[in-house]
């Protein structure tokens, strides 16, 4: 890593969203530092600190997309009116595949869980309308069970990537906000705020469509999986790929600790 000195100064309270299909999001204010988390086209964040050069600006994303720092040449400023006003806008989040929007003349591809707001043409200046080609869902409905699941395999196969954020490279935690996102609800892509979720369920109780929470002994979180019935579930480990689990030999007290995993939680987030 480059021996790069710098300073940092808190800035008042400034509001950003992403006009690209992706903003890599780094853990230090360096070039070569490791992801944090990506955000995607369409995805607000406010920035809390800014670097004395002014080169780096380190963000807060909204909806527990993540924290870390951002090059300044690739932030979007918006006015904190228009922050407020777009993050309570209906929108369509990009569902599946990727989307292509038109920019006037230059077009631009939009990957899965990239957000469109109504009243767009406010933060992009767009004089004409705007022209989306591809799969969307409006992020307000909801998505049941079987919506879940059809989310969750669209993305299979996709890599690992610490602190990836799209379908080009993902980690456990971002994956499961993605897919859940897509479907109109709040999942943290952080393990240690899963204790903003609710919806505690038994094991025994588990449907299709229920995120399954393991942990190390000490009970601390280190992966996630969807369920999707059959004994089945979807996680990341390489890749985005299925795994046995079998609910009725979780369900006791003895077999909830197996081979140094213990199972903590499951999380109900659909009807």
């Amino acid at each position: 890593m480059q021996n790069e000195t710098f300073k940092e100064w808190h800035s008042n309270p400034t509001f950003g969203i992403c006009r690209l299909s992706l903003l890599s999001v780094y853990e230090k204010p360096v070039s070569d530092a490791g992801l944090s988390t990506q955000i995607l086209f369409g995805e607000l964040y406010e920035v809390i600190v800014v670097s004395d050069d002014g080169q780096w600006l380190k963000i807060e994303g909204l909806e527990f997309i993540g924290s870390g720092w951002i090059l300044a040449s690739q932030h979007h400023p918006l006015t904190k009116e228009a922050f407020e006003f777009f993050a309570k806008s209906p929108r369509q989040i990009v569902s599946q595949g990727i989307g292509e929007i038109k920019l006037k003349d230059a077009t631009m591809f939009l990957l899965p869980g990239s957000q469109l707001h109504a009243g767009q043409n406010e933060i992009f200046e767009w004089e004409d309308s705007i022209k989306f080609k591809g799969n969307s869902r409006p992020y307000e409905k909801k998505a049941n069970r079987q919506e879940i699941k059809k989310i969750g395999l669209s993305f299979l196969h996709a890599p690992y990537l610490s602190g990836g954020r799209s379908i080009f490279g993902l980690n456990g935690s971002s994956w499961i906000n993605l897919l859940f996102k897509i479907g109109g609800i709040v999942f943290p892509n952080e393990l240690g705020s899963l204790g903003h979720i609710e919806g505690r369920q038994d094991v025994s109780e588990i449907d299709v469509g229920d995120v399954i929470i393991f942990g190390n002994q000490s009970g601390v979180p280190f992966q996630l999986g969807l369920y999707i019935g059959e004994g089945t579930l979807l996680w990341v480990k390489e890749k985005v790929k299925f795994g046995a689990f079998d609910p009725e030999k979780w369900s006791t007290t003895n077999n909830r600790f197996k081979n140094n995993v213990q199972l903590l939680t499951v999380k109900k987030l659909v009807d």
